[in-house]
């Protein structure tokens, strides 16, 4: 049974439990919070892949984790690869000269694609990525793994483009020199179809510059349907602020806030005011 929270008004949202959660998260210990959780295999969660779903993102602090994960311990299991539970990633993005991804995304376009090939380092695998949103709104990614010996950063071989032909929306993509790295959490609910991942020290390179979301954290809840009633998403209610970004739903990506990050010449159009408050939290989250 899920509890649900009211969070018309009640005791968890006033100021003073607000501050406790904050202090809270700063005592909890991020491994033995992970620790109390129970593990799920590599091989266990490919059987439930959830490769067409309903994605929501928040922004939120990197300490408020610990705290999230105690609250909804008895919900998840967590994602353990060779010991670790905590795994790195690399993304390399694919764009077309004419940035159509990115312009998609900052001009609000329902439909829309983006393409990546991502490498994970706990078995060192890479699969290129194409997802799509489509017009109800559903994520559909479609995979394809890279031969052994195609690296993060090797060019697109002829299956690829292939692939990326038949898959992406867009004409003439090419491997881009902008990555993001980041460390990931990955929890699976033990009752229904949904996933949680929660990314940590978010960087973003191009072959000049670099820039990091610091304190800041990116957290999906990925479902077959929308469920407000997810353990997740009532624990996250408790940390919702009235005037920031913080804990509330955002449709940020990342390839677009690294993007416009390394590039500010490019127009940000509707991804302006959350650039600004990003910038502005990164300068005052520490």
């Amino acid at each position: 049974m899920y509890r649900v929270i009211d969070t018309r008004f009640n005791r968890q949202n006033s100021p003073l439990c607000l501050l406790a959660k904050s202090l809270t998260c700063t005592v909890l210990n991020l491994q033995e919070t992970l620790s109390k959780l129970n593990p799920i295999s590599l091989q266990e969660i490919e059987g439930a892949k959830l490769m067409n779903r309903l994605d929501q993102k928040f922004l939120i602090r990197r300490n408020w984790i610990p705290s999230l994960l105690e609250d909804c311990k008895d919900f998840y299991r967590v994602l353990e690869v060779e010991g670790l539970r905590k795994s790195a990633y690399q993304n390399r993005f694919i764009e077309t000269p004419a940035y159509a991804s990115l312009n998609a995304h900052t001009r609000g376009r329902k439909i829309r694609f983006k393409a990546r090939i991502r490498q994970y380092a706990s078995n060192s695998k890479s699969f290129l990525e194409v997802k799509e949103k489509t017009v109800q709104g559903l994520t559909l990614k479609s995979r394809l793994e890279r031969e052994v010996n195609e690296s993060n950063g090797a060019a697109l071989t002829e299956r690829e483009a292939e692939f990326l032909r038949l898959n992406y929306g867009y004409p003439g993509p090419e491997l881009t020199h902008i990555t993001c790295g980041f460390n990931r959490i990955t929890l699976v609910s033990n009752e229904r179809e949904e996933r949680i991942t929660l990314d940590t020290d978010i960087l973003f390179k191009s072959e000049t510059s670099q820039e990091g979301l610091g304190e800041l954290a990116i957290m999906e809840v990925k479902q077959a349907e929308i469920n407000r009633f997810s353990p997740f998403l009532q624990a996250m209610e408790a940390y919702r602020f009235e005037h920031t970004p913080l804990g509330r739903r955002t449709s940020m990506s990342k390839y677009v806030v690294g993007t416009l990050l390394l590039n500010p010449n490019l127009a940000a159009r509707t991804y302006r005011s959350t650039l600004k408050q990003i910038e502005r939290l990164r300068k005052t989250l520490h």
